[in-house]
């Protein structure tokens, strides 16, 4: 009898010098699923910095069209002012014109005709 016959039927017996059948293989650690997800962190870190980037572009252009249109906003209220202060020095003379004007009697002159 086999050594493997006398163990189907229990029967004890002394190790043989060769395994019968070759060890299972195991696989060392699989860092594949780990790198997949470091490229894939690296890829989204990436896009990350890039819209950052983006938006920082953006509101620098922003931020000078706003510069742009305080500049023009100082610029109206000063001609606004300058006139408003002219029509102010002047607003009396402008005002007695005009009272006088409506005051004063209309007058209309008739064409004189030769005499002879």
């Amino acid at each position: 009898m086999s050594a493997r016959e006398d163990k189907e039927r229990g029967r004890e017996t002394s190790p043989g010098k060769l395994p019968d059948t070759t060890p299972q293989v195991f696989p060392g650690p699989n860092y594949d699923f780990i790198l997949q997800i470091v490229f894939e962190m690296q890829k989204t870190v990436g896009q990350l910095t890039q819209a950052v980037n983006t938006l920082t572009d953006q509101q620098k252009s922003l931020s000078e069209k706003l510069d742009k249109i305080s500049h023009k906003i100082y610029a109206a209220i000063v001609v606004l002012l300058l006139v408003g202060t002219i029509l102010g020095f002047f607003a009396k003379g402008i005002n007695d014109l005009i009272v006088h004007r409506i005051e004063a009697p209309t007058t209309q002159s008739q064409p004189q005709t030769p005499q002879k």
